[in-house]
């Protein structure tokens, strides 16, 4: 299950492509125009947003993340955030669902919210840039997925 904000967070899981079409999957991300022709082939389920720092939002989607994890019982979360990360990763560890966290391309000096909280969260935690290690030293570095 691939669990991500829309936008620039999509568009990092996009290039993974070649990883994830050879697998089942699922989605959980927002209802937008740039997403639904992004993702118009795949099954999606349609979280709520804004989730950036929206505490009623974060409420919505954890009781989204529990019905839909439960239904779905993904293999793996996979997610490069943003905020509706945190629900589904906090859902995924109440049911032993392996996770593993991408953080941003572009947070290089200093780590993303949903990261430090995924951190602890997270079965395998990546990073994309050497420098995102000082934050994370149990990460493993990936690099860039762009």
């Amino acid at each position: 299950m691939m669990v991500t904000s829309a936008g620039g967070h999509l568009a990092q899981l996009l290039p993974l492509e070649d990883w994830w079409r050879t697998h089942t999957r699922s989605w959980v991300t927002f209802r937008r125009p740039e997403v639904e022709a992004a993702l118009a082939s795949e099954a999606v389920t349609w979280c709520y947003y804004p989730t950036t720092r929206n505490i009623p939002n974060a409420i919505r989607n954890l009781f989204l993340a529990w019905p839909t994890l439960r239904r779905d019982r993904p293999d793996v979360v996979v997610s490069v955030g943003a905020g509706v990360s945190v629900p589904f990763f906090v859902v995924a560890r109440l049911l032993r669902i392996p996770t593993v966290y991408i953080e941003c391309f572009d947070r290089i000096t200093m780590p993303t919210l949903s990261g430090r909280i995924c951190y602890p969260l997270s079965d395998i935690f990546c990073v994309q840039w050497e420098e995102q290690l000082r934050y994370y030293p149990d990460a493993v570095n990936i690099g860039p997925v762009l």
